[in-house]
């Protein structure tokens, strides 16, 4: 019996599906070239953990899935997609000049920017 594999160009979510032991294929990665010579790295996995527990289908989907993210808040993929989206917030400031302020909010602490827009402090508390 074939199994599929599942793949992505998201250097982080290639990074949070190994995080979560999704083992990568055989042929971890490959990389294409269109006509102006750009690359595209595809990074390929086995479609679930070894222990069966986490589907790469399902996880990839939820890493964009912000509905998901609220129904499942203490899903360990919802913390690594927390870490990346904090890095994300991190560069930004870092590049922006930003000072940060740590905000405590349900018994964890959120970093962002002074500056932080509506939505990013949406987007970082719904992760809280």
């Amino acid at each position: 019996m074939r199994t599929h594999t599942c793949n992505t160009t998201d250097l982080a979510l290639a990074a949070a599906l190994a995080a979560m032991g999704i083992p990568f294929h055989e042929v971890p990665f490959v990389c294409s070239k269109n006509a102006k010579g750009q690359e595209t790295y595809i990074f390929i996995f086995e479609p679930a953990s070894p222990c069966g527990k986490y589907p790469a289908p399902e996880l990839i989907r939820a890493w964009a899935d912000e509905k998901w993210q609220a129904e499942n808040p203490e899903h360990p993929f919802c913390f690594i997609r927390a870490a990346f989206r904090n890095r994300e917030s991190l560069l930004d400031a870092v590049k922006q000049g930003a000072p940060l302020v740590m905000i405590p909010q349900a018994g964890k602490i959120a970093i962002l920017p002074a500056n932080a827009s509506p939505s990013l402090q949406t987007a970082i508390f719904s992760q809280l």
